[in-house]
């Protein structure tokens, strides 16, 4: 309604402008006549025989001054600003500063006045950005360009048959479920906030599933009733798409935007992007590839729909999200229909659409038909794995923009558990641990078998030096002994591995076993040191002295004996994901 009652402003005054100008025009043609007929009369009067001169010298109407060679700039002109010689500077630099008022060599950059021009000519400043445009937004980038157009390709080989119903059929979705819902809500007198969210969204919502609405300018309430809504319907706001308007061919000139209440000209529109479930974009590329596409949409608008939303933000809804069941409420007939998508239009557009109605792109619009969508539906689910997805192809999965990782994920993502009274226990989780033990022969006690390396570990990592790697979970004892034990390897390679008995404590060896060309992928290890204390694979357990600690790796527990104490934590920084 913002637009529209923009529209009829701007209208309003481009008639006073015109009414105005037909008047003056009409005022200076009166002028003229009148100021040529005093000079005939004048004329006939000094050619009478006794010349009346009371009205022979009558004066004439004033003639209207002459225009200035030079007109008169809008802006005040401020004087020359003389620039000292900078010999500091490239001679390149040096040229730039004699040549552009501007131009700030620290920056290298020539500062555009954007404002200034606005006030000058009325032309948004977003005109002027470059490579707005989807076909030249990456011309920069040739891989960025190929993912887009893989993405396309892979969206429309496998999509549904445009659908369509009007909104007074919305009841004919029951049970079916979307991956995303799109919005553009009509508010006006007789469609509020309340009749938005009272729309049976939450039940035709998939989990998860994505909701993009339109919620205005910001000027009003639109961006906090906006957040209320998802709320109500189940959504968590996650990003917030804008659309920056342009006036290159809407531009009338200074001074004649339409009026508006806020300080400044608003010349955008916002898009809240709801998320409902957990979706992680580290480790659910099956349903998202977050990154292909900017946030900021720059587009003209359309002058034949002053409501329509960018075309754009279908192509960067395909982008996002790999779900193929899309929904889109209040669309239009002109431009909204789209293959892969239902579209439920407004009230005015529901009899527009008939039997032969196509797309922009030129395919038959459906009628709504359950059976046929759920039949389309399935076709795709069996090319993508029984999931109602875009298939990922290889070529797409590189080229695409990936999660960073953290630094320090390396480490331990499992837990830590100690108790301590008389023995220690210490767990674990899945990571990976490289440990180097000095010469342990100094103990009699100690037995170490000499296990088989594989082709790829390191000679380094020998007999008297023992190398390790824990993936999995680790069990120490302290008492009168120490018993160290160990689950399935599967992170580094091993030398000579042994468990140490301490005092007058013998130990068992480890031994590995599993195929010489693979690094610990079958192999097996196992110790135990007899005596007062043992130590066994991935549960780890320590039995020393008067006390007794557990440790369990993924598990994170501690537990202690004879009034020990128990205590888990978290080891190093391993995640699963992050959103």
């Amino acid at each position: 309604m913002t637009d529209i009652g923009s529209i009829s402003a701007v209208a309003s005054t481009t008639d006073v402008l015109d009414s105005a100008n037909n008047l003056l025009a009409s005022h200076r043609k009166l002028l003229t006549y009148v100021r040529n007929s005093q000079r005939a009369h004048r004329r006939q009067l000094r050619a009478l025989a006794t010349v009346p001169n009371d009205l022979a010298n009558f004066p004439l109407i004033d003639s209207p001054a002459s225009s200035p060679v030079d007109s008169p700039s809008s802006s005040p002109q401020l004087a020359p600003r003389t620039r000292s010689q900078r010999q500091d500077l490239h001679p390149a630099k040096r040229a730039r500063v004699a040549r552009y008022a501007n131009y700030v060599p620290e920056e290298e950059t020539i500062r555009n006045d954007y404002s200034q021009r606005y006030v000058d000519s009325g032309e948004w400043p977003q005109n002027r950005v470059l490579g707005a445009e989807p076909s030249r937004r990456f011309e920069e980038y040739p891989k960025q360009q190929r993912l887009l157009s893989l993405k396309k390709e892979s969206v429309d080989a496998h999509a549904t048959p445009p659908f369509s119903l009007p909104f007074s059929h919305l009841s004919s979705l029951h049970h079916q479920k979307f991956d995303v819902i799109l919005l553009d809500p009509p508010f006006s007198s007789s469609f509020g906030w309340d009749d938005l969210q009272a729309l049976p969204v939450p039940s035709l919502a998939a989990d998860p599933s994505f909701v993009f609405m339109w919620v205005g300018s910001g000027a009003g309430e639109g961006l906090e009733r906006g957040r209320e809504v998802l709320a109500k319907w189940g959504y968590r706001r996650c990003e917030d798409v804008v659309w920056v308007k342009t006036n290159n061919t809407t531009n009338r000139g200074p001074g004649t935007d339409p009026p508006t209440t806020s300080l400044l000209t608003r010349t955008k529109q916002h898009c809240l992007m709801g998320i409902r479930g957990t979706v992680r974009r580290s480790t659910d590329s099956w349903f998202v590839h977050c990154n292909v596409d900017t946030d900021v949409i720059i587009w003209e608008g359309d002058t034949a729909d002053p409501m329509r939303k960018p075309p754009e933000m279908y192509t960067l809804i395909e982008n996002f999200c790999l779900g193929t069941r899309r929904l889109e409420l209040f669309g239009r007939a002109r431009s909204s229909l789209r293959r892969g998508w239902v579209t439920v239009l407004t009230a005015s557009d529901g009899a527009k659409v008939g039997e032969h109605t196509r797309t922009t792109e030129g395919d038959v619009v459906h009628p709504w038909n359950k059976d046929s969508w759920e039949e389309a539906t399935r076709h795709l689910a069996s090319l993508a794995g029984g999931k109602c997805v875009v298939p990922n192809s290889q070529e797409i999965d590189t080229l695409r923009p990936k999660s960073p990782m953290r630094s320090g994920n390396s480490g331990v993502s499992g837990g830590v558990g100690v108790a301590i009274s008389g023995g220690v226990g210490v767990g674990v989780g899945s990571a990976g641990v490289g440990m180097n033990a000095g010469n342990m022969n100094s103990d009699p006690n100690m037995s170490i078998q000499h296990a088989r390396r594989p082709p790829s570990q390191n000679p380094m990592m020998v007999s008297p030096m023992m190398g390790m790697g824990m993936p999995m979970d680790m069990g120490m004892g302290i008492g009168n002994m120490m018993g160290l034990g160990m689950g399935n390897m599967g992170m580094m390679g091993m030398g000579n591995m042994g468990v140490l008995g301490m005092g007058d404590m013998p130990g068992a060896a480890f031994q590995w076993v599993g195929d010489g060309d693979r690094i610990w992928e079958d192999g097996m290890m196992a110790g135990m040191g007899m005596g007062g204390g043992m130590g066994m694979g991935n549960t780890g357990m320590g039995v020393g002295g008067p006390g007794m600690g557990i440790g369990m790796g993924n598990t994170r527990m501690g537990m202690g004996g004879m009034g020990g104490m128990g205590m888990h934590g978290q080891w190093g920084q391993g995640y699963d994901g992050f959103q």
